[in-house]
């Protein structure tokens, strides 16, 4: 719980980092991946530095207090590298998919696939590792990982260097220093700050803009509760499987059956986005939460291949819900403040596995798991019954709605009369069409442009 409220506390300074670094780099990409670099730096030497005590005993005092309050701090060190981290990574993706032409932030999903793959991957190698090896092994992992991500980057920097499609150009190079920003909006537009007018929306503002409809806040308080019941089964499941008798490569391959599921989802979540928009993925995604740990209650010891096919439920909760989070919250951030809209993600997020943590850790405790797994049931039953309830009886926002919906409901009237759906379909294409001349390679307005 420690970790996950300092990851909380910094994930939204994390993500305004990322952008502020990004505005005031000279290429695409490079400011948000320098932060991502040396953010990963520190988070690895944290992980490395719980070696310390096993391998520098000579000078390190082999007090049980001591190497305690010494393994604590290396985890709050590593938390506040996993709260830049977060949304650092989440913001490049989504400001390189707005990039592409013909793409856009629902497809967040299949790029995350690809995440869960190697999470699976390196959960598995990990598990059977650390029976072979012991734990030490998860110190050589770290390094080849590590090693191996920055080849990414570096990759990656060299990909954006060799484009040829001008997509990928820095805020100055696209809109220069002294132009007049155009913006179309589909609802009316409201005075803005004199912090918006510059360009930079501070964090508060961009997190109010979250919960200015009903609808939204039901949304949030969903994502809040299946973040609480998801910590559990992210943090305190593999005490329960351990009673049941799982072995550390039984653990890795409840990862893998996880991932199994993870892909498919993330796979297909532009297209369940599209058609039915974020809130009802994430229903999906808490409602197999609740099957999924109901289950745990009925598993008798001894039986973890039980447990593994209840593991596939978690491939649905975790995509949709991280896919439906995602683009929720994309869709309401204003240009440039990507990894800033991400970074409030993580925050509620987080918070909630706060809340949740300290909550089923004592029932756990006291109570005993398969009392906790029925509570946290209930909980998410809650936040799926609340956004039930929104569904039904509060009006979305343009940005909120499904896509699919979008361009036929924006600007078209409802008439029996042919003329009138005629002028509004007439209206409906003109407005397509200028947005297409205005819109430059970013997919944004482009600014002093002789039209």
């Amino acid at each position: 719980a420690l970790q996950y409220a300092i990851m909380a506390s910094l994930a939204g300074w994390g993500g305004s980092l990322a952008d502020s670094q990004e505005r005031a780099s000279p290429s695409w990409g490079s400011g948000r991946l320098k932060v991502l670099a040396l953010a990963l730096a520190l988070g690895s030497v944290a992980f490395l530095g719980h070696g310390m005590p096993e391998f520098a005993g000579d000078i390190f005092p082999m007090n049980d207090t001591v190497v305690l309050m010494w393994h604590i701090s290396m985890r709050c060190i590593y938390a506040v590298s996993l709260g830049i981290v977060a949304p650092c990574l989440d913001g490049i993706t989504l400001a390189h998919l707005d990039c592409i032409e013909g793409s856009s932030t629902t497809e967040f999903g299949k790029e995350r696939m690809y995440g869960a793959f190697f999470w699976g991957l390196g959960s598995l190698a990990a598990g059977i590792g650390i029976d072979h090896y012991g734990y030490d092994f998860l110190y050589a992992m770290l390094v080849v990982s590590l090693l191996a991500s920055y080849i990414a980057m570096g990759v990656y920097l060299w990909g954006l260097g060799r484009d040829t499609t001008g997509a990928f150009k820095s805020l100055d190079d696209v809109n220069g220093n002294n132009s007049i920003h155009i913006r179309f909006e589909y609802q009316h537009e409201e005075p803005k700050s004199n912090s918006e007018s510059e360009g930079v929306i501070p964090n508060v503002e961009l997190f109010q803009m979250l919960f200015k409809t009903a609808y939204g806040q039901a949304i949030i308080f969903l994502v809040f509760t299946i973040s609480m019941g998801v910590s559990v089964v992210d943090n305190l499941a593999f005490i329960f499987f351990d009673v049941l008798g799982a072995s550390n490569t039984m653990d890795g391959w409840t990862v893998v059956f996880t991932v199994i599921f993870e892909i498919p989802v993330f796979y297909v979540a532009p297209i369940i986005l599209e058609r039915y928009g974020p809130g009802r993925l994430l229903v999906a995604a808490g409602i197999a939460y609740i099957i999924r740990v109901v289950g745990y209650t009925l598993v008798p010891e001894g039986d973890m291949y039980i447990i593994l096919m209840l593991e596939t439920l978690h491939g649905l909760t975790y995509a949709g819900s991280k896919s439906g989070s995602v683009e929720f919250v994309s869709r309401l951030m204003p240009e440039g403040h990507e990894a800033s809209g991400q970074g409030i993600l993580v925050f509620i997020t987080y918070f909630g596995v706060v809340a949740g943590l300290i909550m089923a850790g004592w029932m756990q405790e006291t109570l005993g798991a398969r009392f906790m797994f029925r509570v946290m049931a209930a909980i998410v039953s809650v936040g799926v019954i609340v956004y039930a309830l929104a569904e039904l009886f509060c009006d979305k926002t343009e940005q909120e709605a499904p896509t699919e919906t979008k361009s036929e409901s924006c600007h078209l009237t409802k008439s029996d009369s042919c003329a009138s759906s005629a002028s509004a379909f007439a209206d409906n294409e003109t407005e397509r069409y200028i947005r297409k001349m205005k819109y430059d390679s970013l997919n944004k307005y482009v600014q002093n442009k002789d039209w």
